[in-house]
């Protein structure tokens, strides 16, 4: 990933991000209520202490800009176990050949982190309170299972989905996973969790259930006619009949291609998808993409792409995007054939086509080969543009995944300034080596040195950061730790003129011409900040003051944006109650009023002063409770 990182102060003043929910809109009412109270809640034990600081007052701004390139490295041996223990100066690495000093090594090792809080171990919090206090599994990479029907014949889904359950009915502890369904359109099962009885329930979904989809054009089983009367005597020595089936194989040929580049299409506009679903969100990802084939390579890279189809061509420009988005976001992809060994559908009991010559059946089985062959070098091409690992031709599914799991925890993360500081837009190529031990060594080989690019995704980092706190199902974020309990305030009532205008941009409401049945909900969202938990700093009077920022955003059961926020807080503290905070923990009350038929809240706060930010998901309709009718 190539990063160009800004300085602005020297000071410790910080930058407040730029709007990130767009139209920003007034429809929710705020209503924030801070005080301190004696007693913080005992589900929220693992807090950060307050960091009080003094204003760095008027400092001279410097702006730099500092070009580094970041790189995952994962080490195996022999037997494809990961290799940990290694130093910075183990490695060594070249750039166009040429040697580049490392700046930066971290090693990311699973077994030195802490492992997840089981969900049947985690404290037990009231009805509809919510908490982000459990980060041990932070330090893990995420990990998104692509379960892709689109590409994958029907006869081997059911296997596939078996071997899927049986992977998170096994699966090791720790660690944060989201399932997505590919099929005709793309859908998110479950956002990231590590309970295992959400992940099982997932994919007992109807979305996950085995079927075709409609873009597959055909039947698993079509048989091509000129194919099967290409071998018949009748045509032999027809001129007109030659013709006949000529033309029948270019029709077919063309039906062929038109759906696969749909499924190419749809395939790509997936990864973009899911690219920029996890953009924003710091450290490592693992996309393990479970298909049943893999028509075209999904990363171009330096050398001329393998393309047994003739499709790349047509779209480079948004291979070369989604590439980018994926190397940004430090996303390695961890391709998986579902349909376990390979086998020619020409010795299948159910396969019904005729050949009536050597000849041809020599033909469709030398086609098979190489069409396993191009698929298999895709696999391992798309493995190896983005840091992933390849795995097919073995009926252990659940074993394939965990192994990439275990293989995507456990790297080195390299960073280097180019000595190249021409960035003309060219492919640069990257080589790492280890100066003693000859291991496997799993990295991105490549990158684009775009200025542009690299400066576009620099300034979108803190906007990118706030939205993927607020992105319905992404991982929860924990630098700041509070706990929210979310009561509902009165009855749904109707959506008045001004809040339908408010409304309309938003994607849930989009096409929506009739807007009788929209009503508005109120929420009282009362929040805790233990000890308080965010900083602190001394105000031009004197007085100790925070500064928080809260957000949210509500999503119907498509995950639709329906409506979303935010809004500064700021109180002042003299440094009594800052002893007092300290010891007991900070309150604020939060209302909000959005539409009624909402089925997520996504609740995001961030310290202003210490750029620190927490979030929570709270599902809809909250449990039963003796509803509230004023505010207290």
């Amino acid at each position: 990933m190539v990063a160009v990182v800004k300085q602005r102060n020297l000071g410790n003043k910080l930058q407040t991000a730029a709007a990130f929910l767009a139209p920003i809109a007034a429809l929710a009412l705020i209503v924030l209520v801070p005080g301190v109270f004696p007693a913080a809640s005992p589900a929220a034990a693992q807090e950060p202490n307050a960091s009080p600081t003094k204003d760095a007052g008027n400092k001279t701004t410097i702006n730099t800009t500092v070009r580094q390139v970041l790189l995952d490295v994962v080490v195996t041996d022999g037997k494809n176990h990961p290799v940990t223990g290694l130093q910075q100066e183990d490695f060594s690495l070249l750039e166009d050949g040429e040697p580049q000093k490392l700046v930066f090594f971290e090693a990311h090792a699973a077994s030195s982190n802490a492992l997840a809080v089981k969900p049947s171990e985690a404290p037990t919090l009231p009805p509809n309170t919510f908490g982000n206090s459990f980060p041990a599994s932070d330090k893990l990479p995420l990990n998104v299972l692509l379960y892709d029907l689109l590409n994958t014949p029907t006869d081997d889904q059911p296997f596939a989905h078996k071997e899927v359950l049986k992977f998170l009915l096994n699966r090791p502890t720790g660690g944060r996973f989201a399932i997505f369904v590919l099929a005709d359109t793309l859908h998110l099962l479950q956002g990231f969790t590590d309970d295992d009885r959400q992940l099982v329930g997932a994919m007992h979904r109807k979305e996950a259930s085995p079927h075709s989809p409609a873009m597959r054009g055909s039947s698993d089983d079509f048989v091509d006619p000129s194919e099967q009367l290409s071998g018949n005597a009748l045509f032999a020595n027809n001129p007109l009949a030659q013709a006949l089936l000529d033309r029948m194989g270019h029709i077919e040929a063309l039906r062929r291609n038109y759906f696969l580049r749909r499924r190419v299409g749809l395939t790509i506009a997936a990864f973009s998808e899911i690219a920029q679903f996890l953009g924003g969100f710091p450290g490592r990802k693992n996309l393990i993409w479970l298909s049943g084939s893999f028509p075209v390579n999904i990363f171009p890279s330096s050398t001329d792409p393998l393309d047994p189809f003739g499709t790349a061509m047509n779209y480079t420009s948004d291979l070369r995007q989604v590439a980018d988005l994926f190397t940004v976001g430090q996303v390695a992809v961890y391709p998986v054939d579902i349909r376990g060994l390979a086998v020619d559908p020409l010795f299948a009991a159910a396969n019904s086509q005729t050949y009536r010559t050597n000849a041809a059946f020599l033909q469709a089985h030398a086609n098979f080969l190489a069409q396993i062959a191009a698929e298999q070098g895709t696999m391992d091409q798309i493995a190896d543009d983005s840091g992933g690992h390849a795995f097919y031709n073995t009926n252990g599914l659940a074993k394939a995944i965990a192994t990439s799991i275990e293989d995507g925890a456990n790297y080195y993360m390299l960073a280097y300034t180019p000595s190249n500081t021409n960035f003309d837009g060219r492919l640069r190529k990257i080589r790492v080596q280890l100066t003693k031990n000859s291991y496997y060594l799993a990295y991105r080989h490549s990158y684009l040195a775009d200025d542009s690019v690299a400066a576009k995704s620099a300034n979108k980092a803190p906007v990118e950061r706030l939205q993927a706190a607020l992105r319905r199902g992404m991982a929860l974020a924990h630098e700041l730790v509070f706990e929210a309990h979310v009561a509902l305030l009165g009855q749904p009532r109707k959506a008045s003129k001004a809040e339908i205008a408010q409304l309309s941009p938003f994607p849930a409401f989009a096409r929506r011409k009739k807007w009788d049945g929209v009503q508005i909900q109120r929420y009282a969202v009362d929040y805790v900040f233990p000890s308080p938990g965010f900083s602190l700093e001394t105000a031009p009077n004197g007085t100790l003051r925070g500064r928080l920022e809260f957000l949210f955003g509500a999503y119907d059961s498509n995950d639709q944006t329906m409506f979303g926020d935010r809004t500064p807080a700021e109180r002042a503290f003299t440094l009594k109650s800052a002893d007092e905070a300290q010891r007991g923990g900070y309150h604020m009350r939060q209302v909000l009023e959005v539409p009624s038929g909402a089925a997520w809240f996504r609740l995001a706060v961030r310290d202003v002063i210490g750029d620190r930010l927490g979030s929570i998901e709270v599902p809809l309709p909250l449990m039963p409770e003796k509803a509230t009718s004023t505010l207290p």
